[in-house]
């Protein structure tokens, strides 16, 4: 007797999506337990990183009876790609930028891009954020893993296929802080000049640096043949402004443009004076102190002893380490949301929320508890208070 084949296996990206999706209704349920994962956080210097926009009603600083077009605005564009010359150091105009209003919409231009382009299939290089997951889901779009493991472990194995495609990549691996190896994009670099391929660098958390030191080598990619995505929203950690842009070959520029505006329309002005104050404050000043503070957070959770394992960090505010207790007492992201494997144990931790930190310490403070601490219950001496910063140049 023959036996009918069964539905074909969901691709390991969607299956992922899936374990999003349900974190994302328990982290909605109220009295959920504390997500050590959250995506939102706090900093002391989101004052000084407004300037006059923390105290003054965006009427007193733009004509709000206008629509306010990102795209139209070339002094942005213009201040925009000076900010990626001065870091990067790589050839950037206005002609390679498009304004966005945050990484959400630029992800939605980009997979109707392949949409309507006739791409039915993408590779990737793991991990994908969920965002895109879902986009390429909607879309029909089927996603190829090229790898096994991800960039930063040692026993990465990258395979590209030697067909024209489109890649994505994540740069950096923001759960863990860890950048994309140079030497890996020098081979994704050769591959792309080999087959003319199209590369799409989700650079969302980029700019974070712990080291202090300027650039981001994904910038080295061929231009012509890459899109690159950056988020000052992340990067100064002031996520209630929706600002993002890509960095796009000039062939590509106008065409992706016309394709923001009609799928998704002008933004308010506040993210427009925000997308102008975050290029001239990376312009003149940089985001240092944030990262200094986020180092600052690492050094007194680490002093808690609040952590069984945990693993090197490099750039931004997440950390994957291994809670001394049983992370089912809170809510968070392990391996699986990641497409990740040999890490039992293993969460992504927010160094920029004070809640999962003091949770964390809580567990340290109060090793005769018979039950998971409940909310903000440590106290800033049990969170390490005190213990001064690494420091980091600004």
């Amino acid at each position: 007797m023959r036996t009918r084949p069964g539905p074909p296996a969901s691709p390991s990206l969607f299956r992922m999506l899936e374990w999003h999706e349900h974190i994302e209704a328990e982290r909605q349920l109220p009295g959920a337990r504390v997500f050590l994962s959250d995506y939102n956080g706090g900093h002391p210097y989101v004052e000084k990183y407004l300037g006059e926009l923390a105290d003054t009603a965006p009427h007193r600083l733009a004509d709000i009876t206008r629509y306010a077009g990102l795209d139209e605005d070339l002094a942005l564009r213009s201040k925009i790609a000076a900010m990626h010359e001065r870091y990067d150091r790589v050839a950037c105009s206005e002609r390679n930028v498009v304004p966005a209003g945050g990484s959400s919409s630029a992800l939605g231009t980009f997979a109707t891009w392949l949409a309507v382009n006739g791409h039915r299939r993408v590779h990737y290089v793991a991990p994908v954020y969920y965002k895109l997951a879902y986009l390429l889901r909607e879309f029909g779009i089927e996603p190829v893993p090229v790898a096994s493991g991800h960039a930063y472990q040692p026993d990465f194995d990258l395979s590209l296929p030697r067909e024209r495609t489109v890649l994505v990549l994540t740069d950096p691996v923001w759960y863990a802080g860890r950048r994309v190896p140079v030497h890996v994009l020098d081979e994704i670099a050769a591959w792309q000049r080999a087959t003319d391929s199209l590369v799409f660098v989700d650079g969302t958390f980029q700019y974070l640096p712990w080291d202090g030191k300027q650039g981001e080598a994904s910038a080295r990619l061929p231009i012509e043949r890459t899109l690159r995505m950056v988020c000052p929203t992340k990067y100064l950690s002031i996520h209630g402004y929706r600002c993002a842009h890509l960095l796009a070959p000039a062939a590509l520029r106008q065409e992706l443009a016309d394709l923001h505006l009609n799928l998704h329309g002008d933004v308010a002005v506040s993210d427009r004076l925000f997308a102008h104050r975050a290029a001239d404050l990376m312009a003149r000043h940089g985001n240092g102190d944030l990262v200094g503070h986020i180092r600052g957070n690492h050094a007194r959770l680490l002093a808690s002893g609040a952590l069984a394992a945990r693993m090197p960090v490099e750039t931004g505010f997440f950390l994957f380490a291994r809670p001394r207790v049983p992370h089912r007492w809170f809510l968070a992201l392990d391996e699986r949301y990641f497409e990740l494997g040999g890490h039992p144990g293993y969460v992504r931790i927010n160094l920029l929320n004070r809640t999962a930190l003091e949770a964390l310490a809580a567990t340290v403070a109060d090793r005769g508890a018979s039950g998971p601490p409940q909310g903000a219950a440590a106290s800033e001496a049990a969170a390490g208070e005190g213990v001064p910063p690494a420091p980091h140049p600004g």
